[in-house]
């Protein structure tokens, strides 16, 4: 199984309503190494776990293991980071037959 960190924006914007698949829950990278059995467990039922740093103080983002959020959270991070068009743009250059 290959697990994926998205970063928190990118998770949230493809997310349900509520935000998060189930089963999902909030843990420390230490309690995530400490639990490393269980944690595959959640990303194998099709959850979700928000990592944050050991101090609370940060959510630095989401495990998942689901392929169309994966997909949609890296073209958006390329997008980001300006190595593809807006997304306008995108589906103007699709509607023309053109591709990046």
């Amino acid at each position: 199984m290959s697990a994926h960190f998205v970063a928190e924006r990118s998770y949230h914007e493809r997310m349900h309503s509520d935000g998060l698949p189930h089963p999902s829950e909030a843990l420390t990278l230490t309690e995530i190494q400490q639990r490393l059995e269980h944690v595959l467990d959640v990303l194998e039922q099709g959850g979700a776990i928000l990592v944050y740093t050991d101090d609370l103080e940060h959510r630095l983002g989401v495990l998942t293991c689901e392929q169309p959020l994966l997909d949609e959270a890296s073209i958006a991070a390329q997008i980001d980071s300006g190595h593809l068009p807006p997304i306008a743009e995108l589906i103007a250059m699709d509607d023309r037959g053109e591709t990046p």
